[in-house]
């Protein structure tokens, strides 16, 4: 999907290039007031995806506090332990990841999560995966039944001398989430933010050019008459590949003026994100009392495959640009994976990969192709369904047994 867009991409800037012409008249936030900008009656419901944030830091403290009002043991699956799941972008491939899940929750061992994360395609089906299996048929229908002019349409070509914001209208694809992200769902949300569980959705700031990570179960929570609409807005932007797709613009007030913000897919600064630098585990648990603590295993599901295919690359710009900013995904991803795994190995925290098999090939036609879809989507039921086999290390770092003494030097 990414070389089609990369395509349509060079085409626009060689529209921008060749016109001067306005597009969308905003009013962006001025860059001095970046750190004071909030949404309008919501002012802690997110935080800079890449240094601490102490309000999402106090927010982990209660949320250990609400579980344990729940349950003295928290969020715990039948084995007594904490779970953790991130599910990455990937487009179409994000069929990979429902599949995935639904042969999770046949497998009979799918456990309730602690904290959900989702970026891009993973953030279309992170709050599905929060509230619960009853949803699985949401994700499965989502999944394998739409098909490309269920998410964008594209724009008259015309429209890129008229300096438009982006190649395609995403408008279906608002539609869609009019209909499966409904007011049982935020309910479904709210009920496990109460609870002490938590659901993180990831979108890029382009002004910022930073990752922004949304605090879903407050959103659901906040009993404001605009949940759902923001609700529906951050799933949006989070999966809104820039150029191909129009930006979602966030209202937001700073020093009693309104501005607006310039979101776009979360896959712009990161692939996939567990807690990062944002907040402090460890800490968190000693300032809400725990003093046993659960073991904790984080579950990463990463929409794509772990290599890079080979190709014949034709000496022209298109095919150059596509593979070049393919490659560029391909390995800001696996990175973003190995510093997952090294904080997951600071906090003790186990660590587990899903990725799709690299034997599989793809055979779709179109950007989301139904039956290639419904495809991918079995493959993932079928592994998971009987368990799924997780790997232990991110891809390339190979397990050593280390010897226990060194080895004698012969002379």
């Amino acid at each position: 999907m990414f070389h089609r867009v990369v395509g349509v991409c060079a085409v626009a800037m060689l529209a921008s290039l060749l016109t001067g012409c306005a597009g969308v008249v905003r009013n962006p936030l001025p860059v001095e007031l970046a750190g004071q900008a909030t949404v309008a009656g919501m002012p802690d419901i997110r935080a800079w995806g890449g240094e601490f944030s102490p309000v999402f830091q106090a927010d982990l403290v209660e949320s250990i506090r609400q579980a344990r009002a729940v349950d003295p043991r928290g969020v715990v699956g039948p084995d007594g332990s904490v779970n953790v799941l991130s599910i990455s972008g990937g487009g179409a491939d994000g069929a990979f990841g429902a599949g995935l899940l639904c042969g999770w929750t046949e497998s009979g061992n799918r456990p309730p999560f602690k904290l959900v994360t989702g970026i891009s395609t993973g953030a279309l089906i992170a709050p599905f995966a929060f509230a619960g299996p009853e949803f699985d048929p949401v994700i499965r229908k989502f999944y394998t039944s739409v098909c490309t002019t269920d998410i964008f349409k594209p724009r008259p070509i015309l429209s890129l001398l008229e300096g438009t914001d982006a190649l395609a209208d995403t408008a279906p694809l608002a539609k869609l989430l009019e209909q499966v992200a409904d007011e049982k769902l935020l309910a479904a949300v709210a009920k496990a933010h109460r609870q002490g569980r938590r659901l993180y959705i990831g979108t890029t700031n382009l002004d910022a050019g930073r990752l922004v990570v949304w605090n879903m179960g407050a959103i659901a929570a906040s009993g404001r008459p605009e949940a759902l609409t923001l609700f529906r807005k951050v799933m949006r932007a989070s999966a809104s590949i820039p150029v191909a797709f129009p930006p979602v613009y966030m209202p937001v007030q700073a020093k009693g003026k309104t501005y607006d913000e310039m979101h776009v897919d979360g896959g712009v600064t990161t692939q996939v994100f567990f807690y990062g630098f944002m907040l402090d585990l460890p800490e968190a648990m000693r300032a809400a009392g725990v003093t046993a603590d659960a073991p904790i295993h984080l579950y990463i599901v990463r929409n794509a495959q772990l290599k890079s295919d080979w190709q014949s690359v034709k000496p022209r710009l298109l095919p150059i640009a596509g593979r070049a900013v393919s490659d560029l995904l391909f390995t800001q991803g696996v990175g973003d994976l190995y510093r997952i795994y090294t904080i997951a190995t600071r906090d003790g925290i186990d660590f587990n990969l899903a990725s799709i098999p690299v034997d599989y090939t793809r055979q779709g036609k179109e950007a989301f192709d139904c039956a290639e879809m419904k495809r991918l989507f079995q493959r993932g039921f079928d592994m998971a369904k009987p368990g799924y086999p997780w790997e232990k290390l991110p891809p390339g770092l190979r397990d050593r047994t280390i010897p226990a003494t060194a080895p004698t030097t012969q002379k």
